[in-house]
């Protein structure tokens, strides 16, 4: 085997291997706090893509409590796009994000917050109507009932070291207008502001389930 050949086969294999070797040995790359929500296991074979997974599901709910929950969520709901920015304030007759709905409609949003400066995290929703968030495997805020557009209360998030936070938001759009913006003020932020998009991720194969 000629020199060439036998760098084109070592640079070939580097390629293939690079991956798995980058995600199974990086700490950056540690889902923090996901090990305990037995994600971990997943992420081994299934890197994050761009969004949050969304299941919506048709109903006229009027409290969070009322949504349909693990096997009987997937049985009523709907598979969206990947929502990738929680920004959204409708009217009467704008449709909640690509629910094709503007009202009577539940979002189930899953997926990973990368955090990369260990510190405290403060989160706030604006929100119309029913909406409650976890993260890290604990409640940040809820605001389940029915009422028109305003602020959550505000939630804290410690984190230790940078890496992925299991999420989870349920929000529902019972009638008329609607409203769902995510805040933040990360570590060392003066104020909140949006949380950009690059925060959310979800795993490919969560789609699939």
């Amino acid at each position: 085997m000629d020199r060439l050949s036998f760098t084109t086969l070592h640079l070939l294999a580097l390629l293939v291997l690079l991956p798995g070797l980058l995600w199974a040995g990086s700490p950056d790359l540690d889902p923090a706090g996901a090990r305990d929500a037995g994600m971990a296991a997943g992420m081994e074979t299934s890197l994050p893509e761009p969004g949050l997974a969304v299941l919506y599901i048709d109903g006229f709910f009027r409290n969070i409590d009322q949504m349909p929950a693990g096997t009987d969520a997937f049985r009523r709901g709907r598979r969206g796009a990947p929502v990738l920015l929680l920004d959204h304030k409708g009217g009467r007759q704008d449709p909640v994000f690509a629910s094709g709905r503007s009202r009577g409609v539940g979002m189930i949003l899953t997926g990973l917050l990368r955090l990369d400066t260990p510190g405290t995290y403060r989160w706030q929703a604006l929100a119309n109507d029913g909406i409650r968030m976890t993260a890290g495997g604990r409640l940040l805020f809820e605001d389940p009932g029915v009422h028109g557009d305003r602020l959550t209360p505000v939630g804290q998030l410690q984190v230790a070291r940078p890496g992925w936070y299991p999420v989870t938001i349920l929000y529902f759009q019972r009638k008329g207008t609607s409203a769902l913006r995510l805040f933040w003020q990360p570590p060392g932020a003066p104020a909140f502001s949006l949380v950009p998009a690059s925060v959310f991720w979800h795993r490919g194969d969560a789609r699939r389930n």
